[in-house]
């Protein structure tokens, strides 16, 4: 199996209650397996995470509700006949409740010595032994019909919720670095990772490991980082510099899916960008909205946001970035290079450095899975920004001059709304650019300087 361009059919769960020496499994009455032993469990609903999931078909299986829950590992089974799942498997040490038969299965407490392994998926043996123990894993699959073909099942050791969870961070450049140190700060055992032994040098002296690697390789991707197996998260962060579509491909497109592939995280958080919206008419924008970039860099970002939608995980669509030492909009205005292009009427769209660091890290805590813009809440119109600066620091205005069609990811002329990851509850220090200019003076110092 290839599990580098692996996406599953479904993604479902499994959650084993645990108590007084006991667990409490059904015989399945319909569905895959039907016939068969297993724990309660089911398909996730669209926006589910996989803990709300495992709570939710708990309760409608077997008429109890689990509690303490515990992630303990991922299961991804490929079948012959092309279904493929994905399986976040819980542990929950109590319940509310007396278990109840349903439609869907009949409950039975079995002692956790006594588990009866012959009238379960063949598969169960391999991994369930582990999780009773109060162990973690992954494992991967092939079946033929109810044939196992293929196995691939890591042991990662006990479960122990008080060392934090697990991340790694590709790509430790101006958001990923930022966002890395959130997350050590936040607990979180952190594991940077740049594409350059010297970028990787340079790092040295931060309070987490970072280490060099190529993404888009899988023996590279094998040799340093092959022992995170099994991992809380993987956000790539990882940037193609200034490539075309073919380092695109392989930095975002092939990244993701040999990070996925390889290391099984239970969420995956990529970071793309407000260009794959092509509106040129001035509207609102959101996450419902189309994405039909023109340009084949931006359809490869789309083609990898499908990619690491369809494993459960998120996007964060970031626009313009900016922030401490890193301004190209007020680099140009103090250098007289910017340019107010045709009308002035064109919407910037712009998110500065710390607030895009807190809203991965509000999306990494949350789980919450699907498509995020992470923008500043007030995009500004190009010629009323410009007059801000002007007036703010006695400069000229910029001069008139042509539309600049030539831009990397096209021409768009749009408002991007943050709506969405502001009622998960972030919200940006720095509500306008024109906010940040006031209030970092970093901001404005390092533009000058540059």
């Amino acid at each position: 199996m290839d599990w580098t361009t692996w996406i599953p059919s479904e993604r479902a769960n499994l959650c084993f209650i645990i108590k007084a020496g006991r667990v409490l499994l059904i015989h399945k009455k319909r569905g895959l397996g039907a016939g068969k032993i297993n724990a309660p469990g089911g398909k996730l609903e669209a926006g589910e995470t996989g803990l709300e999931a495992a709570i939710r078909e708990t309760q409608e299986e077997v008429g109890v509700t689990p509690l303490h829950l515990e992630e303990r590992g991922l299961l991804r089974f490929q079948f012959t006949d092309g279904y493929a799942l994905s399986c976040l498997v819980f542990v929950a040490h109590d319940l509310v409740g007396e278990p109840v038969s349903t439609p869907e299965a009949d409950p039975i407490w079995v002692p956790v010595d006594e588990v009866p392994y012959t009238e379960m998926w063949a598969d169960d043996r391999e991994w369930l032994p582990t999780i009773l123990e109060g162990g973690t894993f992954t494992g991967s699959f092939l079946f033929d019909g109810e044939r196992m073909v293929e196995k691939d099942v890591r042991i990662h050791g006990p479960f122990q919720a008080e060392r934090g969870r697990f991340a790694l961070v590709a790509g430790c450049g101006f958001v990923g670095l930022a966002t890395a140190r959130l997350l050590h700060r936040a607990g979180w055992r952190v594991v940077g990772c740049t594409h350059s032994a010297e970028s990787a040098a340079a790092l040295a002296g931060e309070a987490f490991p970072v280490v060099a690697c190529d993404i888009s390789q899988e023996a590279s991707v094998e040799s340093a980082l092959g022992g995170m197996h099994g991992l809380d998260l993987v956000l790539h962060c990882a940037s193609s510099g200034k490539g075309g579509a073919d380092a695109y491909r392989q930095v975002y497109l092939r990244g993701a899916q040999v990070l996925g592939g390889i290391l099984a995280p239970r969420n995956f958080i990529f970071t793309s960008s407000t260009s794959v919206y092509a509106q040129v008419d001035g509207e609102w924008v959101t996450e419902e909205s189309p994405a039909e970039p023109p340009r084949e860099t931006g359809q490869i970002l789309l083609e990898t946001e499908r990619w690491v939608l369809s494993l459960g995980g998120s996007v964060a669509r970031l626009a313009g970035i900016y922030g401490p030492g890193r301004s190209v909009l007020l680099r140009k205005f103090f250098s007289r290079e910017a340019i107010i292009e045709g009308d002035g009427r064109r919407w910037i769209n712009q998110i500065h450095r710390d607030d895009a660091a807190r809203g991965l890290l509000h999306l990494a805590e949350s789980r919450a899975p699907g498509l995020f813009n992470l923008g500043d809440s007030v995009p500004l119109e190009q010629r009323a920004l410009y007059e801000d600066l002007a007036r703010r620091f006695n400069q000229p205005l910029p001069p008139e001059g042509p539309i600049n069609l030539d831009r990397k990811r096209g021409w768009t002329h749009k408002q991007v709304s943050n709506s969405k990851l502001r009622a998960l509850g972030w919200t940006p220090a720095f509500p306008s650019f024109l906010d940040a200019v006031e209030l970092d003076p970093d901001l404005v110092a390092g533009a000058r300087s540059e």
